[in-house]
């Protein structure tokens, strides 16, 4: 008999562990011993080449099918969790596979060690199984006390006693997020299970592995509750479950509160405004799946399993969201879903959708509202795995009665559709003043406070609150609600119609006041207030949410609706500025260690080029009756503008030979966000039509500080003299107009230091063109 032929009639071997290094190690130490004779395969790590620690269902699937043979194939596992993913894949398999493969509990190194020798000597399925779980005999024997021998099962009998561990919680915010997805860490880390339960319901005990679930026991400060396992090394979970908890072993005392950083501490204005109503827990809704059932539940649960590890991926590049990806690997709410599939036929999506929309409803019920708040990561996951199998979210985001909304972040996609007469203002737990939603909102007149410590809202039911300053007032009384009502008549008397859009300089120049929008309702406010034209038309929130790139028929619809009430007056429209933080899913710009330095606006529309030629005609086609201008985010080089000029003439050509109705020609500018353009303008100088310069990014790069980090605000912003000098040298360099179409345009402190660099076209919010124009005229 040949070797081939040997290893053809022997158990298959497939070893699944968290670490790619790990089963290599393992199966090269089988392989000094067994030599060839055993077929293996490695189903190990996640990620890219197995790069990240994990274990992936579809990598075992393709395992163990590569293995399938009449002999059988036998899987052996490194820790809890994996047992969840080989589960999972052999719900995949074909039932005559199926029936070929068993799984084994012995040890991992041991185990494989034992079970290939078996395996190499001809031993049958079975026995090769005995064997690995008999891995630890030897050493055990070894070890054994005086010598003595070594029970035949090491594990503590059923009927015995479990390890138990009690111990208080000391912290102020209960068991909340991070500490529970260190103990569920630790839980899906061992192949035997454990359990938490609260000394006040005993009986509700929860497995430690399922975040979701600890979550749910809604324990708070002073709660005692009971860790539980068995195993050889019980005591040393529960030591270490203890640790990472940080909890005393005894009722405690009245806790200090934990010393916060002053720059997250106060609630901090982001959108100016007043707002007074109900207060809703938005925390980004779940998209709404419509019910729906298939056909094959085998491919249902690989298109779910895809999307997970598509989803991971994309954490594993985010430290920040390790709980997310924690409760990736939640077993609860993954056999949830795996049994919806399989159980009652229904899709991936569908299933996804109702297994997080439950666990959500259970953290909603709780009574701390700190934990409360933990359901927006639950919402927040469904979403991420819900894009990932090709579902939109819904096109509005609140539809109930006029309210103001408390949210975890607010993401700009979500932003964008708020309608101002269903959203009276938005409370932020987070945030950023220099965040696109905040711009967002700015443009929209909601007001939005950032920074909020959402204890302060437990049990209310009514908010105001101060976009400009940040106040909040919960279940407001009689008197601050007049107050307030006095202000509010200020602000609107102060953004009511008028003509903001030129004033007189005292050396007889002419500054404009353009504006800046993403959506008809900012068009018209525009109009309303007297802008002489649109300075930015974003187009990159038309695409946030969309999984396939909108056709061209599509994006022309869009650009004509938010031009319209802009007619007769010029209009300059972005091109899509995508990446960094605006990542699309057509675009596939790959993972990036620093995006917001690498392939984002025209360097992502360069490579590629077909989603940029199919913008440009739907701008051209929109822009047939009105004073269009075309505008590049992140311009580097000249030889890049050269070369989206190329790219703009043949879209025109291509609308020609179709005999379609559009503007030509059209000046086509650059947006100057990049200190290198500011430094060598004058290279750009009869290429470029007009020069704009994007004051949020120009500020970051030249800064080197991250506009979205509220802990580095104090470093500076477009007043900073480096900042104000690269503005004056452009305008001094420039062949062409210069404007400025960034954030620093609106602010009335900043705007004056602009027009001393020369600047004479502003571009803002349109609800700030009244502040400017009276700081800058002086009336």
């Amino acid at each position: 008999m040949s070797t081939a032929e040997s290893r053809m009639n022997t158990v298959g071997l497939v070893l699944v562990s968290h670490s790619r290094a790990l089963a290599m190690a393992t199966e090269t130490l089988i392989r000094q011993v067994t030599g060839s004779n055993v077929r293996m395969a490695i189903a190990a790590g996640a990620g890219d080449e197995g790069a990240d620690l994990g274990t992936d269902a579809l990598q075992i699937l393709a395992a163990i099918e590569s293995l399938d043979d009449p002999m059988g194939t036998l899987v052996l596992m490194d820790m809890g969790s994996a047992l969840l993913s080989t589960e999972t894949a052999l719900g995949l398999l074909s039932e005559p596979v199926r029936a070929r493969v068993l799984m084994s509990s012995g040890p991992f190194v041991e185990g494989a060690m034992a079970a290939a020798l078996a395996a190499s000597g001809g031993a049958s399925l079975t026995d090769v199984r005995q064997e690995a779980e008999n891995g630890l005999r030897m050493k055990q024997q070894q070890l054994a006390p005086d010598n003595a021998t070594a029970k035949e099962n090491p594990q503590i009998p059923a009927d015995s006693p479990e390890h138990q561990l009690s111990l208080y919680l000391a912290d102020p915010a209960g068991l909340h997020l991070r500490p529970a997805a260190a103990l569920a860490k630790l839980a899906l880390a061992r192949s035997t299970p454990s359990f938490i339960a609260a000394a006040k319901h005993p009986d509700n005990r929860v497995s430690a592995s399922s975040l979701t679930a600890i979550l749910g026991l809604d324990l708070r400060q002073g709660d005692e509750i009971y860790l539980q396992t068995s195993g050889p090394d019980a005591d040393a979970f529960l030591d270490r479950a203890a640790a990472c908890l940080q909890e005393d072993q005894h009722p405690p005392a009245k806790m200090p509160v934990p010393v916060e950083n002053e720059a997250t501490k106060h609630p901090q204005g982001a959108a100016p405004g007043f707002a007074q109503g109900p207060l809703i827990i938005h925390d980004e809704l779940l998209t709404t799946v419509p019910r729906s059932y298939c056909d094959d539940c085998a491919e249902a649960l690989h298109t779910f399993l895809e999307a997970v590890a598509e989803v991971r991926r994309q954490l594993s590049d985010h430290p920040i969201l390790e709980a997310q990806n924690v409760l990736l690997s939640d077993p609860a709410l993954l056999k949830k879903t795996t049994t919806l599939i399989q159980n009652e036929h229904l899709d991936a999506a569908s299933a996804w959708a109702q297994s997080i929309s439950q666990a959500a409803s259970q953290i909603d019920a709780l009574s701390d509202p700190i934990l409360r708040a933990r359901s927006a990561d639950l919402r927040d996951l469904g979403n991420r795995v819900l894009q990932a199998l090709g579902v939109t979210a819904d096109l509005q985001p609140w539809q109930g009665p006029p309210a103001i909304l408390l949210v975890n972040e607010l993401l700009p996609s979500v932003a964008l559709r708020f309608d101002p007469e269903q959203v009276l203002g938005v409370i932020d737990r987070h945030g950023s003043a220099n965040s696109h939603a905040a711009i967002l909102l700015r443009g929209s007149g909601i007001p939005y406070v950032i920074n909020a410590d959402p204890v302060i809202f437990a049990n209310t039911q009514y908010v105001a609150m101060d976009g400009k300053t940040g106040e909040l007032w919960p279940d407001p009384d009689a008197r601050i609600l007049e107050t307030l009502h006095d202000r509010e008549q200020m602000h609107q008397d102060q953004n009511s119609a008028g003509s903001y859009g030129q004033i007189t300089l005292s050396d007889g120049s002419t500054l404009e006041l353009w504006a800046n929008v993403a959506s008809t309702a900012e068009a018209a406010a525009a109009r309303r207030l007297g802008a002489t034209g649109i300075g930015l038309l974003r187009t990159e929130f038309f695409f946030l949410d969309q999984q396939t790139l909108p056709d061209e028929e599509s994006q022309c619809q869009f650009l004509r609706q938010v031009m319209a009430p802009m007619q007769g007056l010029p209009i300059v429209v972005r091109a899509l500025d995508a990446g960094a933080d605006k990542p699309l899913t057509f675009m596939a710009l790959g993972a990036e260690a620093n995006p917001a330095l690498g392939r984002r606006g025209l360097r992502a529309l360069l490579a590629y080029p077909d989603i940029f030629a199919l913008q440009l005609r739907a701008m051209l086609r929109a822009g047939r009756d009105h004073d269009l201008r075309i505008m590049l985010p992140m311009v580097t080089n000249p030889e890049e503008l050269r070369s989206a000029r190329m790219i703009l003439e043949q879209a025109h050509q291509q609308l020609e030979a179709a005999g379609l109705a559009h503007r030509w020609p059209v000046p086509l500018g650059i947006m100057a966000e990049v200190p290198a353009v500011a430094l060598c303008m004058k290279q750009f100088n009869g290429l470029s039509d007009f020069v704009s310069i994007g004051s949020n990014d120009l500020t970051q790069y030249t800064l080197a500080s991250d506009r979205s980090n509220a802990l580095l605000q104090t470093l500076g912003n477009a007043a900073h003299p480096a900042v104000l000098e690269l503005c004056r040298k452009m305008v001094q360099d420039s062949h062409a107009p210069v404007s400025i179409c960034g954030e620093a345009a609106g602010d009335p402190q900043i705007a004056p230091l602009l027009v001393d660099c020369g600047i004479r076209r502003l571009s803002m919010a349109p609800l700030r063109l009244s502040n400017v124009y009276k700081r800058v005229s002086g009336t």
